[in-house]
């Protein structure tokens, strides 16, 4: 029995989940809702970073492929992963927002979420840069898990190159 850690590629759309901790003990007087006196603020890693941050945990050694936007939540992201020592090729689309959904809880009951995002699919560009990169590493994995949190990254074409990049594999060995 070999001792190997797996070696586990994860392609999908990351994001981060970010919870607002407080309480509640009035109305505003300005609108009918509650008014939540924050105490705590938190961020972790959501969507297909939520299935990295698993794999790490369970001691797999973990690349993860996406597309972000170019923006401060990217930068936020991308901290997060280096904190969890995983390695990351991400294409930058300045088109897009990097998901962020944020979540106000008050009493430890969900009061609101709000979301900021692009749900649209990737454009032509940023799918070729994926190929490109997965041409070059997946022969390395033992794993390729696809997380699809239906923000884009995953594509039709993309599954369709995916799929052939798998068989051209099997077909060789």
């Amino acid at each position: 029995m070999s001792n190997k850690k797996p070696n586990i590629l994860v392609i999908g759309d990351l994001m981060i989940d970010h919870y607002l901790w407080g309480s509640c003990n009035r109305i505003s007087p300005e609108a009918p809702v509650q008014v939540v006196n924050i105490k705590k603020e938190t961020t972790v890693l959501g969507g297909a970073g939520n299935v990295v941050n698993n794999l790490v945990a369970l001691g797999s050694d973990v690349t993860v492929m996406s597309v972000v936007g170019d923006d401060e939540v990217s930068s936020e992201l991308i901290e997060m992963l280096d904190n969890i020592n995983t390695t990351h090729f991400l294409v930058l689309d300045q088109n897009r927002k990097t998901t962020k959904k944020s979540r106000i809880i008050a009493s430890n009951q969900q009061v609101v979420r709000y979301d900021k995002e692009t749900k649209q699919e990737i454009n032509e560009e940023c799918e070729q840069l994926l190929t490109i990169k997965l041409l070059e590493q997946i022969d390395k994995f033992d794993i390729v898990l696809v997380s699809d949190y239906g923000k884009g990254v995953i594509t039709t074409e993309l599954m369709i190159k995916l799929f052939l990049l798998q068989m051209d594999l099997i077909l060789r060995y």
